[in-house]
């Protein structure tokens, strides 16, 4: 069943191996949405001749935006959100395979919301994924599990230490989207300023079931590493890089002020205060496990 409620919108880059399965996985949604908004960001590996082919398969289904040159991927992503018009938009990645009912799950998690809460309210829902190998066949572990999250901890003062919200799983509503674009360049990531607008005016739901296969392969923007001995190796001895993600934090905590007001304490507060007392602040700062919490409390510590 096809329905006008819904747009996906889908930023390619070099996708020409995955693109075809993830767009047939879409195509065979159980609700299938109005349409696909798609925007190429400059690929050199066939994926345009690829979308040729693609276009003539899906028709007027499948809508290409004007390559115009190379944005990088959280603009990308804000290009095709402005060119979007449904109630209702998902985001997809060029890599995933979609499980038949995403869209539908994700639309009654969120209309239930709606209907708990006001009309126009902005308002988001995002899901757990199954991870899958290069060639999509899934493996055991579940995004959540792997990265050792709490999806869960979504107020506002939570997400502006960690995100949890994976873009790829997003739906999102009219009223969101008003109040999220355009996406501002100190945005760290476009799924991340979509939580904290979504935490700062509204409300985020939860899918706890998996939505989709989550492909790993070698060309993830991020991917889920997990939290073994490498990744605490390499935390370990990028301290600098810590400090300049606590500025980027601090930037982006600051774009959204500007942009929805408040008052809530976070990055910005606690780097102004002596070393001393950053550790001290209360709500006391931590982020999800006492690993993490112990490494962000040593970079707020050391931290110029």
């Amino acid at each position: 069943m096809t329905t006008e409620a819904i747009e996906v919108v889908l930023p390619t880059f070099n996708g020409a191996q995955f693109l075809e399965e993830q767009l047939e996985s879409i195509h065979a949604q159980t609700l299938r949405p109005l349409r696909v908004l798609l925007r190429d960001d400059g690929s050199s590996d066939g994926t345009l001749l690829l979308l040729d082919r693609m276009q003539q398969r899906y028709g007027s289904w499948l809508q290409l935006l004007p390559a115009d040159g190379n944005l990088g991927c959280t603009a990308n992503v804000n290009a095709l959100l402005v060119a979007s018009e449904a109630p209702y938009v998902a985001l997809a990645d060029q890599d995933d395979i979609w499980f038949p009912h995403k869209l539908e799950a994700s639309l009654a998690e969120l209309q239930l919301l709606e209907q708990q809460l006001r009309p126009q309210t902005p308002l988001l829902v995002h899901s757990d994924l199954q991870l899958a190998d290069p060639k999509g066949r899934p493996l055991p572990e579940r995004y959540w599990q792997t990265q050792r999250l709490d999806p869960t901890r979504t107020e506002l003062r939570d997400l502006l230490l960690t995100n949890v919200v994976t873009g790829c799983t997003v739906l999102a509503n009219r009223a969101l989207l008003r109040e999220a674009l355009p996406i501002p360049p100190q945005a760290l990531m476009h799924d991340w300023w979509l939580a904290l607008i979504a935490a700062a005016r509204g409300a985020i739901g939860v899918v706890p079931e998996p939505t989709l296969l989550y492909r790993q392969h070698s060309h993830n923007v991020l991917g889920a590493s997990g939290l073994g001995w490498r990744y605490w190796r390499r935390r370990l001895f990028a301290r600098r890089r810590g400090w300049e993600m606590l500025q980027r934090l601090c930037g982006q905590e600051q774009a959204l002020r500007a942009r929805v007001g408040g008052s809530q304490r976070g990055v910005c507060e606690l780097l102004a205060q002596p070393r001393w007392r950053r550790c001290w602040m209360r709500p006391w700062p931590r982020k999800h496990g006492a690993l993490r919490t112990l490494g962000l409390h040593g970079l707020l510590l050391l931290a110029p």
